[in-house]
């Protein structure tokens, strides 16, 4: 009962902090308190450029892959796939992931650059007090289950990334609108803010709109910071805020299933009153771990005792994984929240090694690059059915599709991003001196007799 009540009172507090409108003005300076984003509202489209499924328009003002928009009101004969009926307040488009050719399903795709380097916001960020909000209005098609992610990344003037945040659906059959915030880190010159969906049955069709990304200078609580290393899969918990900050429970989640409880570090089984020893974080009470253990999504814990908690001293860092609690993989989706006094926290994760940058899709060995030895593994398990792993689990073994089996829609992927990273007619050289008969055959059987899933938004009419 005491791990439903805390669960619920993350909840709770999350909602009772709703402070965001959205804004469908777009202001192009680094102000603060107001929306930084142009076009949030999907209502400046093109019908001129490339076309989505049913004709949907082209939606302007956004970087990288294509994003189209489907209608709330039918305009441009375009129809509204999203529960819950037209969103009040907006306007006659708003944004799909369901499009033609390779899903909107990770960060980085489609995308605005924001520069908050100068300004109210630059003077603001430099002090280290700063703080961003970030929310959208979210619906999905049916009640398949698919849902839409915002995604932050906070960048210095390097474009190394100094921490992530992502505010996701947690809602997917009608329109609602979710928010997150938290500190920004010092050093952030841009802030790249990040729209995808993720299918969980069909899709994706993670729908969007009025999204909202702010500069403040409210006054928050300070954040934590979950620290990632790419090379190990360690992970550390730092408090890097300049004061001591109080700790009643935490939890890490990754939506990809990227995270493993066998290699985690606890405060309940290492550091906790149970747990004498020099790097003791709470010497008065015994915390719980609230995470299920043979899950791959979640890992939390509390003080359940005397609901406490410690006090993490400004510098501390508290090392909850000294290697493979994080599955590395190219999805980097894990959200950070704490309890601190009696408010819910939204912490920072923050990713090092690999040379700054995230894995490559199809580098399965995770050693930062894709070769034979990725292919290796990706031959090895041709034909498998990984409906017992994990999706991060899934990837390292070949599935680059994210349905749990290793086919041919993960083979085309694979050549795809070999002759990407290493040259055009690279994978067809390196296959040649690969010529086991198996694979040989795979690879011939893939290519003859495969036939192509049409995406299920081309069968909707």
């Amino acid at each position: 009962m005491k791990v439903t009540d805390l669960r619920r009172k993350l909840m709770a507090t999350l909602a009772a902090g709703g402070l965001l409108a959205p804004s469908a003005a777009a202001v192009h300076a680094a102000n603060l308190n107001t929306n930084l984003l142009a076009n949030p509202g999907f209502e400046n489209v093109s019908f001129a450029g490339p076309l989505g499924n049913y004709g949907a328009p082209l939606i302007l003002d956004w970087s990288g892959t294509n994003g189209f928009a489907y209608s709330h009101d039918g305009s441009g004969g375009i129809p509204d796939y999203a529960n819950g009926g037209p969103l009040a307040g907006g306007g006659s488009w708003y944004f799909t992931s369901n499009r033609p050719g390779p899903d909107i399903n990770a960060p980085g795709i489609f995308y605005q650059d924001i520069d908050v380097s100068t300004g109210p916001s630059g003077t603001l960020i430099a002090t280290g007090t700063a703080a961003y909000k970030v929310s959208g209005f979210f619906s999905s098609y049916l009640t398949q289950g698919d849902f839409g992610s915002i995604h932050l990344d906070f960048r210095n003037a390097s474009s190394t990334s100094l921490g992530t945040a992502v505010v996701s659906d947690n809602d997917t059959s009608t329109w609602s609108q979710n928010f997150k915030g938290g500190l920004i880190p010092v050093g952030t010159a841009t802030v790249q803010v990040s729209l995808f969906g993720t299918a969980l049955s069909g899709g994706p069709d993670g729908y969007m709109d009025n999204v909202d990304f702010q500069v403040t200078n409210e006054v928050i609580q300070p954040a934590l910071e979950i620290l990632v290393n790419r090379d190990t899969g360690g992970t550390d918990l730092s408090n890097r805020t300049g004061n001591a900050v109080n700790l009643k429970s935490y939890s890490i989640t990754s939506a990809f299933e990227a995270l493993n409880p066998a290699n985690w570090l606890s405060i309940a089984d290492n550091y906790d009153a149970g747990s004498p020893g020099p790097n003791q974080v709470d010497a008065a009470h015994h915390w719980s771990e609230l995470t299920d253990p043979s899950a791959n999504a979640d890992l939390s814990e509390a003080d359940l005792q005397a609901a406490a908690g410690a006090s993490i001293a400004h510098t501390r860092t508290i090392n909850l994984s000294s290697s493979g609690a994080w599955i590395q993989n190219p999805t980097e989706d894990l959200v950070f929240q704490y309890i601190s006094g009696s408010q819910v926290v939204q912490g920072i994760v923050s990713y090092s090694g690999n040379g700054g940058q995230p894995f490559a899709v199809a580098d399965l060995d995770v050693d930062g690059d894709i070769d034979s030895a990725d292919w290796a593994i990706f031959r090895t398990s041709q034909l498998a059915d990984f409906s017992g792993l994990s999706l991060a689990e899934a990837y390292r073994l070949g599935d680059l599709t994210r349905d749990r089996v290793n086919n041919h829609s993960d083979f085309v992927v694979f050549k795809t991003a070999y002759d990407s990273a290493n040259g055009a007619g690279a994978f067809a050289a390196m296959l040649a001196g690969v010529p086991e008969p198996s694979t040989l055959l795979f690879v011939l059987t893939a290519g003859l007799f495969a036939v192509p899933l049409r995406q299920r938004a081309s069968l909707r009419d």
